[in-house]
């Protein structure tokens, strides 16, 4: 397409001459008679009258310059029409190579990404990564260009296996260390708590913070076990069935530990109570 070269054969540009000062010079000496009337109610119909020729002059000059701008831009309207035409002509070219090329680097982008792909599913079986860690490993748009190489790639997806492989030990292994403390507690409280409960905190607590939270919630549960056992009509050992006894209902009001020391006290010396829910 060396040859192909855009040549002006003639280039005349724009031009127009009309009789502007002669123009200039009666229009001002005719519109001059116009400046500073001033009219009164009863002159309405005048000053109508004069707006319309005033308006009417001013219309032909503009009449004028539009017929005169529409002869002087036809050549530039034919210029723009021929150069749209000869650029459909490149169109109905380039346009179906253009959609080869995209068919091309379709078809490059797709064998890339199989072979990412392929890689990254090496990466989980060496790291034995879980789902949730291997859901991490994903093909990113950046992989599928041109500048991209796949030993970078390889690298950053390396890096990242590893790094979420590290993560995954620690997530099982502090969940391996709540299962134990629950169990142990459990077996300890002779309590039931639930071990899956626990586990999904490790997402917002500390190891440490959750362990504390199952020795509070186990000694929670024995001690609503042990309100629940105490009968509300029976007798204290310490304390003759044969004397008379007296019920009596109070609010106590106090922190937790408080009132724990205070159900203690009530126990350890003979007392029957319970809670009484509102």
């Amino acid at each position: 397409m060396n040859e192909l070269q855009v040549k002006t054969i003639e280039l005349i540009p724009a031009a127009v001459e009309f009789n502007f000062d002669e123009l200039s010079v009666v229009l001002d000496k005719q519109l001059k008679k116009y400046e500073g009337l001033e009219f009164t109610d009863k002159d309405a119909t005048a000053c109508k009258k004069t707006i319309t020729e005033l308006n009417k002059g001013k219309k032909a000059l503009d009449t004028y310059r539009k017929e005169t701008k529409k002869e002087l831009t036809k050549s530039v309207t034919d210029f723009e029409k021929q150069c749209k035409e000869l650029g459909e002509k490149f169109d109905s070219v380039i346009n179906p190579l253009k959609e080869q090329h995209d068919q091309f680097e379709e078809e490059r982008k797709n064998i890339k990404r199989l072979e990412i792909e392929g890689y990254i599913d090496h990466l989980v079986h060496v790291e034995s990564l879980n789902e949730k860690y291997a859901a991490k490993l994903v093909v990113e748009d950046s992989y599928l260009t041109k500048s991209k190489t796949m030993k970078s790639i390889k690298a950053e997806l390396l890096k990242a296996a590893e790094h979420f492989g590290i993560q995954q030990d620690k997530e099982e292994a502090d969940q391996e260390v709540i299962k134990s403390h629950v169990e142990l507690v459990n077996t300890k409280r002779t309590s039931n708590l639930p071990i899956s409960s626990y586990i999904t905190l490790l997402d917002y607590q500390s190891v440490e913070e959750i362990k504390e939270r199952i020795e509070y919630d186990a000694q929670k549960k024995v001690s609503e076990v042990q309100y629940e056992q105490v009968p509300f009509s029976s007798a204290p050992a310490s304390v003759s069935t044969d004397q008379e006894t007296y019920a009596e209902c109070y609010e106590v009001n106090g922190e937790e530990h408080e009132l724990e020391m205070l159900e203690e006290y009530m126990s350890s010396n003979g007392l029957t109570w319970k809670v009484i829910e509102k």
